[in-house]
C-alpha cells in the first residue's frame, strides 16, 4: 500500500469514525442519534470508506463485507449495527434511495434479497451458534419510516410475536398475495409464501410490486419483511409480509419491530 494512500485512508477513516457509531445507530433504530444522523450517512461509510479500502487493499473495513465480483453497479456491502452483534444491513453498493426505486425492477438489478438471505451467516456468528431458518428475518422500512436515503435491507433474528403470528396464520398464507384477517403488532399485512430453498429466482421486491393493485398503492409506501420458513408439508421456503403505511403516521410499522436483535429463544 503506497505512502500516498495510506495518508489518503487514514484521513477518511479520522473523518467518518466519529459519525459512523451515529449513523449505524440511527440504521438500527436507536432514538437517541435519529434526529442527528446524516440521511446519507450510510451510504458515506459504504461508498467512501469502505468500497475504496476493498478495492486498493481488499480490506472491507468499517464494513463486515464488500461483495463486488461484477463491479459496484451489481455488488452489496455488510454492515454491522454498533454493539449489537446479531443485526446487520446489507447495502448496494450503487446509489439506490429505497423500496420506491424502479431500480429494483429492473431485469439487471441484484436481487439484494438472495444477498441478505446470504449474509445471515454474520447474524448466526454474533449469535455464536447456528440458527434455524426460521429463526431468521429480513426487513425494509417504506419512505416515511427509513433513516437513511440508501436502500439496505435489515437482517436479525425474527420477534417471537412474528414467528408466532405466521404460525397462526399459516393456513391462510398462499402463493399468491392476499390480506390477512387478524392483525400483527397493530397492523394490517398481506402475506404470501414462497416454496424454495433460496431467493436466487425469486425477488420480493418484484413480487410485491406486481402484486401491488394498480394505482391504489404504491412501493414508497411498503415496510417488507421476509422470513425463513419450514412448511407443514416438509418444503423449505420463506413467509412475505408486506404492510401499506398509508397517509396516517398511526399505520406505519416500522422494520425494525418486526426482528429481535437479541435472538430470544
Amino acid at each position: 500500500m503506497s505512502t500516498v494512500f495510506e495518508r489518503f485512508l487514514l484521513r477518511k477513516v479520522i473523518c467518518v469514525a466519529a459519525m459512523i457509531g451515529l449513523i449505524l445507530g440511527t440504521v438500527a433504530g436507536l432514538p437517541h442519534s435519529v434526529k442527528a444522523a446524516s440521511r446519507n450517512g450510510l451510504w458515506i461509510i459504504v461508498s467512501n470508506i469502505c468500497l475504496p479500502a476493498y478495492q486498493s487493499v481488499g480490506m472491507a473495513f468499517p464494513c463486515a463485507e464488500v461483495n463486488i465480483p461484477k463491479g459496484p453497479e451489481h455488488g452489496f456491502a455488510v454492515v454491522q449495527t454498533p454493539s449489537i452483534a446479531t443485526h446487520i444491513v446489507v447495502v448496494p453498493t450503487t446509489r439506490i434511495s429505497g423500496i420506491e426505486s424502479p431500480d429494483l425492477l429492473r431485469d439487471t438489478t441484484p436481487n439484494y434479497w438472495e444477498a441478505a438471505w446470504n449474509a445471515r451467516r454474520f447474524v448466526e456468528y454474533g449469535a455464536h451458534r447456528q440458527l434455524p431458518r426460521e429463526k431468521i428475518g429480513m426487513a425494509i422500512n417504506s419512505s416515511v419510516s427509513r433513516s437513511q436515503d440508501q436502500l439496505h435491507i435489515h437482517v436479525s433474528c425474527i420477534s417471537p410475536e412474528v414467528t408466532e403470528f405466521l404460525y397462526r396464520q399459516r393456513a391462510g398464507i398462499r402463493g399468491t398475495w392476499s390480506l390477512l384477517h387478524s392483525k400483527l403488532l397493530g397492523h394490517r399485512f398481506v402475506a404470501m409464501k414462497i416454496e424454495a430453498d433460496n431467493l436466487a429466482q425469486a425477488d420480493p421486491f418484484k413480487l410485491l410490486a406486481r402484486g401491488l393493485p394498480s394505482g391504489k398503492f404504491s412501493m414508497a409506501s411498503q415496510t417488507l419483511a421476509v422470513v425463513g420458513a419450514k412448511f407443514d408439508n416438509g418444503k423449505t421456503g420463506f413467509y412475505l409480509l408486506a404492510n401499506d403505511s398509508g397517509a396516517s403516521p398511526s399505520d406505519i410499522v416500522s422494520a425494525e419491530a418486526l426482528l429481535d436483535e437479541n435472538c430470544t429463544d
